[in-house]
């Protein structure tokens, strides 16, 4: 990586942190299985980027392998099924959310870099 500004270091910090949140905390369970259950298969390759809670459900943006960005809606009423999955290449989810602001366009690349010299250390191990 690169040298790094105190806000990209912080922002590393909280991508390294919702990584470990998702892949061990019991909070994050849903989410984990409804990426597993939408991928079939993935690594510990994994960052959250980006989510917003809203009143009626949670979305997140999820950065797989370094290679597929998943859009994820979960409810918070626990008795719904209703989920809405969408995976996408990083090239696609770039060109259709055209709203996302700076700060979470530097957070994908942040992200990126991350997922890239994770994937270099388990290719060297």
């Amino acid at each position: 990586m690169t040298r790094q500004s105190l806000s990209d270091k912080r922002m590393i910090s909280e991508l390294e942190a919702g990584r470990k949140w998702l892949l061990s905390e019991p909070s994050a369970s849903t989410l984990l299985q409804n990426l597993r259950r939408g991928l079939q298969s993935i690594t510990r390759n994994i960052y959250v980027f980006h989510s917003i809670p809203e009143q009626y459900e949670v979305l997140y943006d999820v950065l797989v392998d370094g290679k597929i960005v998943v859009h994820i809606e979960l409810p918070r009423d626990t008795h719904s099924d209703e989920v809405v999955f969408e995976k996408l290449g990083i090239e696609e989810y770039l060109n259709t959310r055209k709203h996302i602001g700076k700060m979470d366009r530097r957070r994908l690349t942040l992200a990126l870099e991350l997922a890239q010299d994770r994937a270099r250390r388990m290719d060297e191990a």
